[in-house]
């Protein structure tokens, strides 16, 4: 052919009797194009697609050549009309056309299962507590990325809401490891994308657990009235239950830091009531997803420790710190989040100090005191650095084995600093 035109590549089409996916396929071009030939008839392809449909013509069979050529011959005495202006059945069959195939219908759609298997991928990585801190980083921003492109190639609003909690959720764990790794302004700048994307997805649980990562992080700036103030957004989005029961569980360590102890006692009560509804109410993000999704026993434990221990209460946070270690040793060894169980351990040992106890700190640290550096990262690194504070705080100062204990973690401390964290 001289040239090709959207009309004429559309007859092509009809002549070979196929779809357009189908026609796509053949010629090895998007969908997209092929409808958007049908809408615009008089367009005229760009010399690529110009080169790939000569070739296409070429290597038709006689018979489909044949009927090509047919329909261009029986419509040549309509050339003279469609000059003067388009016949009847020529604007009702291109307007059929170009409504049946219809880009919004037929080429923004992704694949259900490539949904799936992003959702999928997501949960493992989020069950996956044995990950060094950057590789679950790049894990959840590979997942994050592919996420974003599907939603690029659909308008369908379930999709794009199924892709939107991806993101989201990749966003989280990109938050939750950027802090792991030292980067605490990045890390809050992730979860605030990562609540925009809950969000725009709907996901009352999601939004609820972005907002309890901004109250960590707030936390872990010694900033309790702005994760307060986040605990006051996150109990309007969170469903009952689970997402309610973690946040005020991370709310007790905002009422410790302002040295409040009867708030501490009062959210932790309230946490309880919770504690039952979430039996009624399973949370779909901690089930379904489940790992750092979840939030559980030990978790619940641990929190309750670190705010006691704000408010240097060696008794209690002995004991919620030993009832999250029991839950965490129940745990198969393959799914033991070392992490966690180092920072509980690191929390038992301070418990252990203001209760007057050195040796039960040192036999608590003596498995952390022994990690490698690739399993160190920043919440373990500020642990330990309080560890070190209390041995320089009487009665402990003049201590000869408390000195020792302090030396060694200094060394770890200083070994950590001087090597990027995992």
């Amino acid at each position: 052919m001289d040239q090709w035109t959207g009309r004429l590549a559309c007859a092509l089409q009809a002549a070979a009797g196929m779809t357009n996916e189908g026609f796509a396929g053949w010629l090895g071009i998007a969908v997209r194009t092929v409808a958007y030939w049908h809408s615009r008839p008089e367009t005229v392809p760009g010399n690529a697609n110009q080169e790939v449909l000569n070739a296409a013509f070429d290597r038709l069979s006689d018979a489909v050549r044949s009927r090509f050529l047919h329909n261009l011959n029986s419509g040549a005495g309509k050339e003279g009309s469609l000059r003067g202006g388009p016949a009847v059945g020529d604007v009702v069959s291109d307007a059929a056309d170009a409504i049946v195939n219809d880009s919004l219908l037929s080429s923004i759609g992704v694949p259900h299962e490539s949904i799936e298997a992003l959702q999928q991928d997501m949960a493992l990585l989020a069950r996956s507590g044995g990950m060094a801190a950057f590789d679950t980083f790049s894990s959840a921003r590979r997942l994050r990325d592919e996420a974003r492109a599907l939603a690029e190639r659909t308008r369908r609003p379930g999709e794009l809401a199924d892709l939107f909690v991806v993101i989201g959720q990749g966003a989280s764990l990109m938050a939750s490891t950027a802090f792991d790794l030292g980067h605490w302004n990045e890390s809050a700048a992730l979860a605030r994308a990562a609540t925009q994307y809950a969000d725009l997805a709907g996901h009352a649980s999601l939004k609820a657990w972005t907002y309890g990562l901004q109250m960590t992080l707030a936390n872990w700036r010694s900033e309790p009235d702005a994760a307060l103030s986040y605990f006051g957004r996150a109990m309007r989005a969170a469903p009952d239950g689970e997402p309610k029961l973690r946040l005020r569980y991370i709310a007790a360590r905002s009422h410790a830091l302002l040295d409040d102890s009867e708030s501490v006692a009062a959210v932790l009560d309230a946490a309880q009531r919770d504690r039952e509804a979430a039996e009624g109410h399973p949370d779909e993000l901690a089930t379904s997803t489940g790992g750092e999704f979840a939030f559980g026993d030990a978790r619940a434990a641990a929190c309750a420790a670190a705010a006691w221990l704000d408010l240097r209460n060696g008794d209690q946070a002995a004991r919620y710190a030993r009832e999250a270690l029991s839950v965490y040793e129940a745990l198969p060894a393959a799914r033991r989040p070392y992490s966690q169980i180092s920072g509980t351990n690191i929390d038992v040992a301070a418990a252990q100090l203001h209760m007057r106890d050195k040796d039960g700190a040192t036999e608590a640290l003596r498995t952390v005191l022994d990690l490698p550096p690739h399993k160190r990262n920043v919440s373990l690194t500020g642990r330990l650095a309080r560890i070190e504070r209390l041995l320089n705080e009487a009665p402990w100062s003049g201590d000869a084995e408390a000195r020792h204990l302090g030396e060694r973690i200094a060394v770890w401390l200083s070994e950590t600093s001087a090597r990027p964290l995992a």
